[in-house]
């Protein structure tokens, strides 16, 4: 089912377009990812479908129903309740559909949260301010999450706990829009489509031009990889097997390395 659909969006600043005709589609258990430089229109097409500001031409329509999980590439209010009372608020928001106040508390800690909790917002680091902004669009359990550079002023244990957060609400049926610098730590290849803005408008990413290098484990019962899969093997040392694969590939071949009883264990992003 499509959660929002957007036809020949345009927007315009100070007569320039921030963006132009830009057409796509979210559906339920989808995530869509959209990369693009500084300045290429990104923010402003997710504030756009966030409420911030209104297009000068176009339709972003939303099913009935629709919840919306919103993280701003910058918080800019200023916050000085502490992190506990900020994220209880904003769970309070969503009512019965948010996450209880004990799994928010558990949210909060696998983002690291957990020593600043008693902490005022205003306070923190940027990277942890980021953190809180990311956790108060997620507690709420939105069907429709939007994440404009969500990454940004973290590592890559965080980057990784956020991917997997937003990967639970997506296999539970939300729709997942992404936002963020080209060439961001690798992440496009976590989501099912991904776009780019140039020249002001959405075009389809290609992954084919992506590789990626997979990382496995051998257990005791892995067995050989086979003739095919073999011409992707870069290397095989203590106990590990890295397989250099094209993106658009990556998701048949974890799958076909499970079976063969191989453990996952992550995955990077490859110049080209």
């Amino acid at each position: 089912m499509k959660l929002l659909s957007v036809r020949d969006l345009s927007f315009q600043r100070q007569g320039y377009f921030a963006y132009k005709h830009v057409t796509f589609s979210l559906s339920q258990k989808e995530s869509v990812s959209i990369t693009g430089d500084s300045g290429s229109g990104k923010t402003a097409l997710l504030e756009t479908l966030a409420g911030l500001n209104y297009p000068d031409s176009g339709t972003a329509s939303y099913t009935t129903g629709a919840r919306v999980g919103f993280m701003p590439q910058i918080e800019t209010e200023i916050i000085n309740d502490s992190v506990v009372e900020h994220l209880e608020k904003m769970r309070q928001l969503t009512g019965d559909l948010a996450v209880r106040s004990d799994q928010a508390k558990d949210l909060a800690a696998y983002m690291g949260m957990s020593p600043f909790m008693d902490r005022k917002v205003s306070s923190l680091s940027v990277g942890l301010r980021q953190r809180v902004s990311f956790l108060a669009a997620v507690i709420g359990r939105p069907n429709i999450l939007i994440l404009d550079d969500p990454f940004s002023f973290q590592n890559s244990t965080y980057i990784t706990n956020m991917l997997e957060i937003v990967k639970d609400l997506e296999d539970n049926g939300s729709g997942i829009l992404v936002a963020g610098p080209m060439n961001d730590s690798g992440v496009d290849a976590y989501f099912d489509t991904n776009y780019q803005m140039k020249a002001k408008s959405l075009e389809p990413k290609n992954l084919a031009d992506i590789n990626l290098m997979l990382v496995f484990k051998i257990t005791p019962d892995s067995m050989a990889i086979t003739k095919e899969l073999g011409a992707f093997v870069a290397a095989e040392l203590d106990g590990v097997v890295e397989l250099k694969v094209p993106a658009i590939h990556k998701d048949a071949i974890i799958k076909t390395m499970i079976e063969l009883n191989y453990q996952f264990e992550g995955m990077r992003n490859l110049e080209v």
